[in-house]
């Protein structure tokens, strides 16, 4: 599994390692969905994020 780990923090990091660590040991195929699932979320929260902190910088340079 490819993780774009850009704007990841340190801490989210941390998670995305262990849930990947877990994901490898897992028994059952949905067991695996479910881990890949929360690292995908953890993801896509961080870009929205710095989405946003982007788009608060843009607009404060603009006044």
């Amino acid at each position: 599994m490819n993780i774009d780990e850009t704007y990841l923090t340190d801490e989210e990091k941390l998670i995305v390692q262990k849930l990947k660590n877990e994901m490898y040991s897992a028994l059952t195929v949905d067991h695996i969905r479910f881990y890949k699932k929360e690292i995908e979320q953890i993801v896509s929260q961080a870009k929205r994020r710095h989405q946003f902190v982007d788009k608060c910088i843009k607009k404060s340079i603009a006044f």
